[in-house]
């Protein structure tokens, strides 16, 4: 006798097993628990994000196209963009960035009664 065989006696002898029947409803309580219910979770995104969001990946893909067909549009991008890494790169340009940026960092920190001013006339 083989492993095949003895198997089928044991499914036999399993499908033998007298069941019970289900209780009432059940199906309908499991359709009601799963498929049916509510979502757990709320979109996260409201109608005008999801616009918003596919008109901006519409432009990103419309743009992507223009780059990858018109050669004079990529020159004039190319071109700007060694503009702007040239003036960057300067000395004075990273000095004025950082002065900026320093002064509104220490303005958020102070907050806004540090900041008054008194008048002469007082």
């Amino acid at each position: 006798m083989s492993d095949y065989d003895e198997h089928d006696d044991l499914d036999r002898a399993l499908f033998a097993l007298p069941l019970e029947e289900p209780p009432a409803g059940l199906r309908a309580s499991i359709l009601r628990a799963t498929v049916f219910a509510a979502p757990a979770v709320a979109s996260p995104l409201g109608r005008a994000e999801t616009v918003g969001i596919g008109i901006a990946l519409a432009l990103a893909a419309w743009l992507a196209m223009i780059c990858l067909t018109d050669r004079a549009f990529v020159a004039q991008i190319e071109g700007l963009t060694l503009a702007l890494v040239n003036a960057l790169a300067d000395p004075r340009t990273l000095l004025w960035l950082g002065l900026g940026a320093g002064i509104a960092l220490a303005a958020s920190f102070v907050g806004t009664r540090g900041l008054r001013l008194p008048f002469a006339g007082r």
